[in-house]
C-alpha cells in the first residue's frame, strides 16, 4: 500500500499492528527508566544510606563507561548482518537480563559503604549495559521502519499514550506499593517493598518486549544492505559529530533530559519535605498528572508540528515547561501541586512529542548526506546524552546537599535542604531549558530544507528497494 509523503513522493506504509504493537515498546522502556530514574536515588541515598557524594561518584565513573559502552552499541547495530534483521537480534539478547537487573538494582548485600558502593557501580554498569542493547535498536527502528510524515505522526501519539501507560505502571505502583518511600518513619520492611517494586518492573519488560519484537517489528528492505557500507567506529563518530543539526539539537535533547531526569528524582524528596506530603501515594499521582496531561494534549501538539513543524513545537513546549516549573517550585500544599503539575504537564507532552520526530529528521538528512542509514550511530549518542544528563543532575544534588548539610540522609531535614529541593525542582531546570530554547532557535531542519531533504530522501528509497528487489 502507498501514502503520498509531504513532497508528494510514495512510501510504504506500515499496518496498523505493527504501529500500535511497536509503539507499545514505550511501555517496557519507560517501565524500565523511569522505575530507574524514580526509586534508584531515593533508594541508594534514603534506604541504604550511601553518601551523596559516593552516589554522584558511582554517576560520574557510569558516565565515563558511557562514553564508550552506547556509541559502540549503535555502530555495531549499524554494522549487523542476519537473517534476521540488524535490530531484532540485539533486541532479542537484551530482554531477560534487562529484567533480571531491575531486580537486582533492590538487593543490595549486606556490608559497609564500601560494599555498597561497589555493587551500585556494578549494578549501574550492567543494567546500562543491557538497556542500551535494547533501548537503541528499538528507537532506531523509529525512523526506519515509519519513513512518511504521517506514520511519524502516528506513531508518535501512540508512543505518547503508551508513555503515560508506562508512568501509571512505574510511578503510581511504586508510590502504593511502597509506604514510606523516603523513609521518614524506618520501617524495617521498606527495602523489601522496594525490590518488589523492582521484580513488577521486571515481569513487565518481559512481557511487553516479548510482545514487541513478536508483533511490532518489521525491518524494511531498503535497508537491507545498508550494514555493508557502515563505516568503521571512528568514521562513524566522525561523522555523526560532524553533521550540524545533531550538534544544534544535542543542547535541546540534553535540556530536555536533564529535566525529565530531575523531576522523578527528587520529586519523592520534594513532595515529602517541600510540600509537606507524606502519603508517598498522593505524591505519585501528583507526578503522573503531569503526563496524562501531555498525552491528552498530543493531538494539539501533532496538529501543530503538521501547521508549523517539529522545531516550532520543541520552542513553544520547552518555553511553556521552564516556566510552569518555576510554578511548580513555589508549591505549598497538595492543592496548589496538583494545579502546578497540570499546567507543567502541557508543556511537558510537546517535550516528548517533538523530540523523536527532530531525531528521525536528523537521520533523514545523514542518510541523504552519505546514502545509508545510521540510526543506531544517532540513538547510541543520544542514549549517552541521557545517562550524561542524569550524571549532571547528581553532580548538582551533590553539591547541592553537601552545601546544605544533607550528605548523608536524615529525616524530616531543616530549610536549607528543602530550599535545595526547590532549586532542583524549578530554578535549575529552568535555566537548562533556556540553553535548549537558544538551541532550537539554531536548528536548520524546517521549511524549505526539511522539503528538500524528504524529496532526495524519497528517491533515494525508491532507489535502495529496487536495488535490493534485484538482489
Amino acid at each position: 500500500m502507498g501514502e503520498k509523503n509531504i513532497d508528494g513522493g510514495t512510501v510504504t506504509a506500515m499496518p496498523r499492528r505493527n504501529k500500535i504493537f511497536f509503539s507499545l515498546g514505550e511501555v517496557g522502556d519507560n517501565v524500565a527508566y523511569q522505575t530507574f530514574s524514580f526509586l534508584v536515588f531515593t533508594y541508594y541515598f534514603a534506604i541504604v544510606r550511601l553518601p551523596v557524594l559516593w552516589i554522584s561518584a558511582g554517576f560520574i565513573i557510569w558516565a565515563v563507561w558511557n562514553a564508550v559502552n552506547d556509541n559502540l552499541i549503535g555502530i555495531v547495530s549499524d554494522r549487523t548482518k542476519t537473517r534476521f534483521g540488524r535490530r531484532r537480534p540485539w533486541m532479542i539478547v537484551a530482554v531477560v537480563p534487562l529484567a533480571m537487573m531491575m531486580v537486582l538494582l533492590f538487593t543490595v548485600p549486606p556490608g559497609d559503604d564500601v560494599v555498597h558502593f561497589v555493587y551500585f557501580l556494578c549494578v549501574l554498569f550492567i543494567f546500562d549495559g543491557v538497556y542500551s542493547m535494547f533501548n537503541v535498536n528499538y528507537n532506531a527502528l523509529f525512523s526506519e521502519m515509519f519513513v512518511s510524515m504521517k506514520d511519524r505522526s502516528d506513531v508518535g501519539r501512540l508512543r505518547s499514550t503508551f508513555v503515560v501507560v508506562a508512568l501509571v505502571l512505574a510511578l503510581a505502583l511504586p508510590s502504593i506499593i511502597i509506604e514510606d518511600m523516603a523513609n521518614e518513619h524506618g520501617y524495617p520492611y521498606t527495602a523489601d517493598q522496594y525490590l518488589t517494586s523492582g521484580i513488577i518492573a521486571g515481569i513487565i519488560v518481559v512481557v511487553v518486549y516479548s510482545l514487541v519484537i513478536k508483533l511490532g517489528v518489521e525491518e524494511r528492505v531498503e535497508f537491507s544492505k545498508d550494514s555493508e557500507s557502515a563505516p568503521s567506529f571512528g568514521d562513524s563518530v566522525k561523522f555523526t559529530f560532524k553533521n550540524k543539526s545533531f550538534r544544534i539539537f544535542l543542547v535541546a535533547a540534553m535540556a530536555m533530559w536533564i529535566c525529565n531526569g530531575i523531576l522523578p528524582s527528587m520529586f519523592p524528596l520534594f513532595a515529602a519535605y517541600a510540600i509537606g506530603i507524606s502519603d508517598p501515594t498522593v505524591g505519585g499521582i501528583l507526578l503522573l498528572l503531569s503526563f496524562i496531561v501531555g498525552a491528552v494534549t498530543m493531538p494539539l501538539w501533532a496538529h501543530m508540528r503538521k501547521k508549523r513543524g517539529a522545531r516550532f513545537v520543541g520552542i513553544v513546549a520547552l518555553a511553556w515547561w521552564g516556566v510552569s516549573l518555576l510554578l511548580l517550585m513555589m508549591s505549598w500544599n497538595v492543592e496548589s501541586g496538583i494545579v502546578f503539575m497540570l499546567i507543567m504537564g502541557f508543556g511537558l507532552g510537546g517535550s516528548i512529542y517533538f523530540y523523536d520526530q527532530c531525531i528521525a529528521e536528523i537521520i533523514d538528512e545523514d542518510e541523504v548526506t552519505l546514502g545509508i542509514r545510521r540510526s543506531g550511530s544517532y540513538y547510541g549518542v543520544i542514549t549517552f546524552i541521557i545517562r550524561l544528563s542524569m550524571v549532571l543532575n547528581f553532580v548538582i544534588v551533590g553539591l547541592l546537599f553537601t552545601g546544605a548539610e544533607w550528605s548523608v540522609f536524615t529525616p524530616n531535614p531543616g530549610v536549607e535542604p528543602v530550599m535545595a529541593l526547590r532549586f532542583l525542582i524549578g530554578i535549575y531546570p529552568a535555566i537548562v531549558l533556556t540553553f535548549g530554547l537558544v538551541s532550537l532557535w539554531k536548528y536548520p531542519i524546517h521549511g524549505a530544507r526539511l522539503q528538500e531533504i524528504r524529496g532526495k530522501l524519497d528517491e533515494l528509497h525508491s532507489k535502495k528497494r529496487s536495488d535490493a528487489s534485484r538482489n
